[in-house]
């Protein structure tokens, strides 16, 4: 793949060739013939061009060879020119070229966005994802154009090794949301980890992990969450073979469908009307039509109430708790606005 930069050279490479040809052929002309430069100037580009014009004024026997050898030279300069030109206007680089420029107006403005690093397969699948939820992200990676993202013109990239502070500072980790490392290498994401957590204390950062030993080194290094690629796949193989109905329900919730049902989760901050309440108390499923399926504390644990035999309605809610509802839009904007606090004035 020919980059941006070689084909940018060779642009300039050509064009500068084209002017050296029509300098000497003006200098050829003036020493040889000693005509005028207007002369020696018309004469090299009807022969430069090939446009079959006749001689401004009768050749000598040396002006006669001087016109053969710049002629040759010509041809040559100009067909190796041309195809440039072609490669360059039509080979994809001038678009390339706009595409960067975008991209580099894009990323001046991008804040509050997820940030991932590596687009392998599992960085691949995490931007497709993002892409569907409608969520703002970019991807660093050190051969970006050998993505299968790189097809994809909205998809915002940075080129580098995310282990480097440079490369983060350019993904403007200090305006990120989030953060996902998930190269290859288990080494390489504690590092980008840890990197990440110096640059940015507040960034929520999902690593993925190989091997299972390395979990403790990622959460350490910074990470929020730790996943296993290999848990989760053999854990969703023996869920198809196990519960086939409820895999395909969830998926068609998740990953979208024809139900107009998804799954999201709200956070329950400060001044919300139902901190403090039971859900039975602030009667969230007459109200929003929502059905709350889970109830996360602050720090990612399920909660629950041994009390009321384990049941979410009698459940106390307490600030930083996330609601996991499942409903359509309609039911989970009214639950949306029902947690929200209500504003001053």
């Amino acid at each position: 793949m020919v980059t941006e930069t070689n084909a940018s050279r060779r642009f300039y490479r050509a064009l500068v060739l084209v002017l050296l040809v029509i300098g000497g052929g003006i200098l050829g002309y003036r020493l040889i013939e000693g005509w005028s430069l207007q002369d020696c100037l018309y004469m090299t580009f009807i022969t430069v061009t090939t446009v079959g014009f006749g001689e401004v004024r009768p050749l000598s026997d040396a002006g006669k060879h001087f016109t053969v050898i710049l002629l040759v030279f010509s041809i040559m300069t100009l067909g190796y020119a041309v195809t440039v030109l072609i490669t360059y206007f039509f080979g994809g680089q001038v678009l390339q070229t706009m595409r960067r420029r975008k991209m580099l107006r894009s990323m001046k403005k991008i804040k509050d966005h997820y940030i991932i690093c590596g687009s392998g397969n599992v960085g691949r699948e995490i931007a497709r994802e993002l892409e569907r939820s409608g969520v703002r992200f970019l991807v660093v990676d050190r051969e970006p154009e050998t993505s299968e993202l790189a097809r994809d013109e909205t998809v915002l990239f940075v080129k580098g090794d995310a282990v480097e502070d440079e490369v983060l500072m350019e993904a403007h980790i200090d305006r990120a949301r989030g953060l996902v490392s998930a190269l290859p290498d288990d080494e390489a994401n504690v590092f980008v980890v840890l990197t990440a957590r110096q640059l940015n204390p507040k960034i929520t950062i999902v690593s993925q992990a190989s091997d299972e030993r390395t979990v403790k080194k990622l959460l350490k290094a910074g990470a929020n969450r730790v996943v296993s690629p290999k848990q989760i796949a053999g854990r969703r193989m023996a869920s198809v073979l196990l519960r086939p109905s409820v895999v395909d329900f969830l998926d068609v919730i998740v990953h979208g469908g024809e139900l107009a049902m998804r799954i999201e989760e709200m956070i329950i901050g400060p001044g919300s009307p139902i901190l403090g309440k039971t859900l039975r108390e602030a009667q969230v499923g007459q109200h929003t039509g929502a059905i709350i399926i889970g109830i996360m504390s602050a720090d990612g644990y399920t909660r629950f109430n041994p009390s009321a035999n384990a049941a979410l309605s009698g459940v106390r809610l307490e600030e930083g708790d996330r609601l996991i509802a499942l409903g359509n839009d309609e039911q989970l904007g009214h639950l949306q606005r029902f947690v929200r606090a209500p504003r001053p004035g």
